[in-house]
């Protein structure tokens, strides 16, 4: 599926269908923010249900500890109850070592904010796929 596929009613749903939220990370992450680098999080409501999305752009490939603080703040001002995290990028569809720790500092910025991640995807010309979740089950 792809955002075209999402139903006119998606805002109303909970994201917790794995083919969903990536369906939604389709839609709220384009083609240029994927191509010149991005941070997205999608803020949901305590049913899951997408809020708003936010978007950090034309970030290149910033190393992922430049996230921490601005990232923290943001959650820790704002208080949603859970988020969907995306890393927008060109290239590969396959995983790299900055997607994993980018994903880590995700899972330990809303762990210690006391945000629920549902999950973390990558965003790229032709994919989007949700990084492993045994991350954050280990910590």
């Amino acid at each position: 599926m792809t955002f075209e596929n999402l139903p006119q009613n998606f805002r109303d749903l909970p994201l917790d269908d794995p083919i969903l939220r990536a369906d939604a990370v389709d839609l709220f992450v384009g083609h240029f923010d994927r191509v010149e680098g991005c941070l997205a999080l999608v803020l949901l409501d305590d049913e899951h249900r997408c809020v708003q999305p936010v978007l950090i752009g034309e970030m290149g490939s910033v190393d992922p500890e430049e996230l921490r603080v601005p990232v923290t703040m943001m959650l820790e001002q704002l208080r949603p109850p859970a988020v969907v995290a995306a890393i927008g990028r060109d290239g590969s569809a396959l995983f790299t070592d900055r997607d994993r720790s980018t994903h880590q500092i995700l899972v330990d910025i809303t762990r210690d904010v006391g945000v629920d991640l549902l999950a973390t995807y990558v965003a790229t010309e032709n994919a989007v796929r949700e990084l492993p979740d045994h991350l954050r089950m280990a910590s």
